[in-house]
């Protein structure tokens, strides 16, 4: 006689399919990588750990073998999902090379052990340290680290950029191409990218093309994501600097730039400071006019990345997280603009939230999602997804209570730009979009006002669910 299946069984095995179908769909091509890792490095793996969040959205594994009766630790890089258009250019074997060469000129970088091609995956060595900057609470430890940062940095400034070119690393001959090279690749892979094209996206590349800085300098390899969280520490020194993904020849200026920006949610404290200690360490002067050029693109590149993303999301997919930084860095974006273009932004009239006839259910349902489901959870998988589920409950709940009233106002604001109102958003972006491409400097700080006041009402719709971004400003540089 069959044994009577109970309901929390049933539910139980829903959730583990569920979880099969957002994860191991997408993991069974990796399977073979590690077998593959065995034979290369001629061990038995005794642990495999998938990397959680912290991974930046990537696959990725902490792997350790036992080998001749030693235990071998090793951090297996996996590339990102296809719907990351710029991995065609900025491939994970790319990353790979790179990292040779730093390793090699006594950078400390993780040594690359083997490199897998199909997916492409870096077996990369263990460096000891801790990656979470915001957990170091102790002053003189944080001041100790950053400063060793800092002198890592100017380090990875003074090797020669030539050595890269085997690399697959374009190396710029002229100030425009030190400028615009990355640009180059960011925005043609967006552009194929997206059905839908970001009117603040448009004009921050066309702002971009306009306004390259002329100067002739010694250009350099930069990180291109570089600062806390992406280098790791121990003990008030840095271990080694991680992700070169999005590295690329160009002004050093581009990476104090990356810096500023991952002081958003990592602050070094001090920015202005540490801007001028790294001038000293380095030997280089701060050209604020270049610096402001490339925090532009710095903030730019992020929603550049993450729009191909949006227009793709699914269940699956790390949802509220990339909604989240999209929404903000837009705002970033404009403020870059502003400070760029010298334009003295004003701080838009939001309305009141308005309680519709449904915005109790997603009171009760955030609540459910909060205070029932989420403490009862053990999985670490399970447990970051109902993270993102709760986020995109609390997203839903603004857009109830203020979408219709937020629509309006990006109406009539369209409206005032192309001196007609649009009949609907998509329509009115379309539009601006093309104003923006038929337009010259005449209109900047108008297109910047209007951009600001936009990415505000996007921001406030993530209000509460922006995770680490969640009150952040850019530091003063000065």
């Amino acid at each position: 006689m069959a044994r009577p299946v109970r309901l929390g069984q049933v539910r139980a095995t829903r959730i583990l399919a569920r979880r099969s179908l957002l994860s191991d769909e997408h993991l069974k091509r990796w399977e073979p990588i590690f077998p593959w890792i065995e034979a290369q490095l001629g061990g038995r793996i005794v642990r495999r750990d998938r990397q959680g969040r912290e991974s930046g959205g990537r696959y990725a594994w902490y792997v350790d073998l036992e080998r001749d009766g030693e235990l071998l630790k090793t951090y297996v890089r996996g590339t990102r999902d296809d719907s990351f258009s710029y991995v065609d250019v900025y491939s994970t074997r790319r990353e790979a090379e790179i990292l040779r060469v730093l390793h090699r000129e006594g950078v400390p970088v993780p040594e690359v052990l083997a490199f897998h091609e199909d997916p492409q995956a870096a077996v990369l060595s263990h460096v000891v340290g801790e990656d979470n900057y915001n957990l170091c609470t102790d002053p003189d430890e944080r001041d100790s680290i950053i400063e060793h940062f800092l002198e890592i940095l100017a380090q990875l400034h003074a090797v020669d950029v030539s050595l890269f070119e085997d690399a697959g690393v374009l190396i710029p001959k002229s100030p425009e191409e030190v400028a615009l090279n990355d640009l180059d690749v960011w925005q043609s892979t967006y552009e194929k990218g997206v059905k839908e094209p970001l009117p603040i996206l448009t004009f921050a590349c066309q702002w971009l093309r306009r306004n390259v800085p002329r100067k002739n300098v010694d250009p350099v390899l930069c990180q291109g994501d570089t600062g806390p969280g992406n280098f790791l520490f121990d003990e008030g020194k840095v271990t080694a600097l991680v992700d070169f993904e999005l590295a690329h020849i160009s002004d050093p200026m581009a990476d104090i730039c990356c810096v500023r920006s991952r002081d958003l949610y990592t602050p070094i404290d001090r920015f202005a400071e540490r801007l001028q200690r790294y001038s000293e360490l380095s030997g280089r002067e701060i050209d604020f006019d270049t610096l402001y050029f490339y925090n532009v693109k710095t903030q730019a590149l992020v929603p550049m990345a993450l729009a191909p993303v949006m227009e793709n999301l699914h269940a699956g997919t790390e949802h509220a997280e990339w909604i989240a930084q999209h929404v903000f860095y837009l705002r970033t974006t404009a403020q870059a603009l502003a400070e760029a273009t010298g334009v003295e932004l004003e701080e838009p009239e939001l309305p009141e939230p308005r309680p519709t006839r449904f915005s109790h259910y997603y009171d009760m349902l955030i609540e459910n999602l909060e205070e029932e489901q989420a403490p009862a959870i053990e999985d670490p998988f399970l447990k970051n997804r109902m993270w993102f589920a709760s986020r995109l409950a609390r997203h839903l709940r603004h857009g109830d209570r203020l979408g219709l009233a937020f629509e309006t106002q990006e109406l009539d604001d369209m409206g005032a730009l192309l001196g007609k109102r649009p009949t609907d958003v998509k329509a009115g972006h379309r539009a601006v979009h093309q104003l923006v491409l038929d337009s010259g400097p005449e209109r900047d700080e108008e297109f910047v006002r209007y951009f600001y006041r936009h990415a505000k009402r996007e921001e406030m719709l993530m209000e509460g669910a922006l995770g680490m971004c969640e009150g952040a400003q850019l530091a003063a540089l000065r």
